[in-house]
């Protein structure tokens, strides 16, 4: 959808939240009604001075002689009268002025087709400008509409049925409202049909009031004309169409507020949007993630599990526990889903499938392949961001989770108490808890930032315009997968990193293929840099940075944070439940218990292995370890990763480092991509497998893979190593051929090669000999 008058996160700014039309209209009547009131004031003047004018200046001369030239100028005159009109309308001169005109010179019916075509022609030139070269120059001016944000919100329902009730209703500059309708997702046939039945009763109207300019012009000179009769008829047929008009206007206005309005269904009288851009689709996501008018439970007895947090481990916890029949409370102060589903895993890869789609296009001549010009529509990729999120919401949904036997508590959740929690005013008690409020996004004490705004994995995805110039701070696995994103999109990238290289974590050979991918695409990194200060300079955000001992100034629209996250443990009332916490999260054992024997926590709260399927692990484990006396370990969980730039970089178990400085001697074994047959018909060969085993055995310690779909091809190795085998077990495994996993059996029967020493080689040499 185009820019709306919420609050939009637009190069880390907010604009203030604005009502929809039927809101604004409910709570200002006064201005309302002083504005008809000036209308009619105006109208009469207007008449008043044609008036005066016409029994002074002689004006009805002079306008009959014009009627006169433009009618004697024949079809050559209703082209330039009609060519005229578009380009008024596509250069915002007032159309209403011409319109009459039309009704002057030409009459009612041959005005009104002439108008009513050149109208339509103009508004559609205006539209299509719009969708296009003028894009970012509308949305600028219908950023801060209230009008436009109702409409916009509106044309994700329905599209033609909008624009037909503007057409419909005057409360809408006419010329605006063409080039505003372009950066909505309205389609140019629901555009133009809207436009032609909507523009109709308006255009015979002042066609009709210019037309009868003629008549009293022709009266007022005496000169011959139609009868008595013929004029009562004709003022009769006027009185008739405004009155037809006024009618439509009316009926089409109190429509457009209700189809426009925000619905009571949707959210509670004077409450803000909970996710943005308010949009149609994100009503959805809201509607089965945080329902406004959702009732909670009222507590009876003891629950054998209340989970205090609704993502990915808070939701496994509460619908695990009662599928195997536990009585369970789920507590959720925001969005169910969490992060993932919100602010994370599902509107990034939307976003990184898109901008993948946008590189695979650009770079199709290598294969042969010829396209056009490849164009980004950005506020159409962030539309079907937010359609597919909420069509995944139910999924995560308060009603689902009802329907599966837990009892779904929206509210901040806290412990006052060992064995109880308060939310909502209800006290809620339990035998067992688990903490699950997951992480934000971190910050960085930059002077000056705060006050320009900023963008985070919690705000960037409510963006509806492109920055033009975006800096991403941390060059981490968020700050590379969105750096990479948005200059595939077409943002000017600048990527900073206080260390040498991207991907400090990583591999650095792993790394160091990403980084020169990213060099490649266009995005300017800044290594070894740090940012000092911020500062806003009219719509611009300077950035000044060190780097080198050099001091640096950046200009930018926006500025992205992607330096890490924070556990959620504030306010949750810890002290009183005896559970203790640092600013790592909160303290537990190999068993996920806290300190608090009775209570648990998993996912991102407890752990430094921030990924949703961790935290889905970590759901499992605490099922177990808490409602069944199991003892099983986090630490034995063979976790795997995966940075989703392109290409991937997934990792399992220890590097090289890690395993000697745990005390293991390791060998390892890299395959190059480009020795895959089908990476390299694919044109994906940029990218290597590197295995660590034991010295002396086939078990895999450790894994680092590079490739386009390196976290999906990670899982064999996973496999493996969760079930106690090895590099043996894969060197049996048949791969079909060809695929990009052949990779690992082709590390597996590097593996086997290496086993050939001399002097097994020498024995089977002579097993051999003797059996010629």
């Amino acid at each position: 959808m185009g820019m709306n008058g919420n609050d939009v996160v637009v190069g880390g700014r907010k604009e203030p939240h604005r009502n929809s039309v039927a809101g604004a209209v409910r709570r200002h009547p006064a201005p309302a009604r002083r504005s008809r009131l000036v209308n009619v004031g105006l109208a009469v003047l207007a008449l008043a001075a044609g008036a005066v004018a016409v029994r002074t200046l002689h004006v009805e001369r002079h306008l009959l002689d014009l009627v006169g030239w433009i009618r004697s100028a024949g079809a050559a005159g209703v082209l330039v009268f009609g060519g005229a009109y578009v380009l008024a309308t596509v250069l915002f001169l007032p159309g209403s002025v011409l319109t009459l005109g039309a009704g002057f010179a030409y009459g009612v019916g041959l005005g009104t087709a002439v108008v009513w075509i050149a109208a339509n022609v103009g508004a559609t030139a205006a539209f299509l400008l719009g969708r296009t070269l003028a894009r970012g120059w509308v949305s600028a001016r219908v950023a801060s509409s209230p009008r436009f944000a109702a409409i916009d919100r509106a044309v994700g329902r329905a599209g033609l049925k909008i624009v037909l009730l503007t057409r419909l209703s005057p409360i809408f500059p006419f010329n605006l409202l063409n080039y505003a309708f372009g950066i909505t997702q309205v389609g140019l046939r629901d555009y133009v049909l809207g436009s032609l039945v909507g523009m109709l009763p308006g255009t015979v109207m002042y066609v009709y009031v210019g037309s009868l300019v003629t008549s009293l012009s022709e009266l007022a000179s005496g000169r011959p004309g139609a009868g008595t009769a013929q004029h009562v008829f004709y003022f009769a047929g006027l009185a008739a169409t405004v009155a037809v008009t006024l009618y439509v206007t009316r009926v089409a206005r109190r429509a457009l507020a209700e189809a426009t309005a925000d619905r009571a269904e949707d959210r509670p009288p004077g409450a803000a949007p909970r996710v943005l851009p308010d949009d149609a689709h994100n009503r959805r996501l809201v509607a089965a993630v945080h329902p406004p008018r959702w009732e909670n439970p009222t507590p009876t007895g003891r629950y054998n599990l209340v989970v205090v947090g609704g993502g990915t481990a808070g939701l496994v916890s509460a619908v695990g526990a009662a599928g195997l029949g536990a009585r369970v409370a789920l507590v959720e102060k925001h969005l169910l889903g969490g992060d993932c589903l919100n602010v994370g895993c599902v509107p990034s890869k939307a976003i990184i499938a898109a901008a993948r789609v946008a590189a695979v296009a650009r770079g199709a001549q290598a294969f042969g392949v010829r396209v056009g010009g490849v164009e980004v529509d950005f506020p159409a990729v962030m539309e079907r961001m937010r359609r597919l999120r909420a069509d995944l919401a139910p999924h995560d949904g308060a009603e689902r989770l009802r329907r599966l036997g837990v009892d779904v508590y929206l509210g901040a959740g806290r412990f006052t108490g060992p064995t109880t929690v308060e939310v909502d005013g209800r006290r809620i008690e339990f035998r067992r808890a688990v903490i699950a409020t997951g992480a934000r996004a971190a910050e960085l004490p930059i002077p000056g930032l705060a006050d320009t705004g900023y963008l985070t994995n919690e705000t960037v995805f409510s963006l509806t315009a492109l920055p033009r110039r975006l800096a991403v701070v941390g060059a981490g696995p968020i700050g590379c997968e969105l750096a990479q994103a948005f200059c595939r999109l077409g943002s000017a990238v600048t990527l900073f990193e206080a260390e040498p290289h991207i991907l400090p974590r990583e591999d650095v050979d792993a790394a160091a293929i990403v980084q020169r991918r990213l060099e490649r695409e266009g995005v300017r990194l800044v290594l070894c840099g740090h940012v000092t200060r911020a500062e806003r300079r009219g719509a611009a955000v300077l950035l000044h940075c060190e780097v080198g001992g050099v001091h640096d100034v950046l200009e930018c629209d926006a500025v992205l944070l992607g330096v890490g996250r924070r556990p959620n443990v504030e306010g949750l009332g810890l002290e009183a439940a005896g559970v203790a916490y640092d600013k790592r999260g909160v303290t537990v054992d190999d068993h996920l218990r806290t300190t608090n024997r009775r209570i648990y926590a998993a996912g991102d709260v407890a752990s430094a292995y921030q990924f949703t399927h961790t935290a889905d692990a970590h759901a499992r484990l605490v099922l177990q370890n808490a409602l069944f006396l199991g003892r099983k370990r986090a630490s034995a969980l063979a976790i795997p990763w995966c940075t989703y730039t392109s290409p991937e970089i997934a990792h399992v178990g220890l590097s090289a480092h890690e395993a000697r400085a745990k005390g293991l001697e390791v060998e390892t074994i890299t395959i190059p991509l480009g020795e895959v047959d089908r990476a390299v018909l694919d044109g994906e060969d940029e990218g290597f497998l590197r295995v660590h085993v034991r010295k002396g055995s086939d078990r895999i310690v450790g894994a680092t893979l590079v490739a386009e779909r390196a976290g999906d091809l990670i899982a064999e190795l996973v496999a493996l190593m969760v079930a106690g085998r090895g590099l043996g077990t894969l060197a049996a495994t048949i791969h079909p051929y060809p695929t990009q996993a052949e990779v690992m059996k082709k590390a597996a029967d590097a593996w086997n090669r290496g086993r050939l020493t001399l002097r097994v080689r020498r024995l089977l040499a002579g097993w051999l000999a003797l059996r010629r």
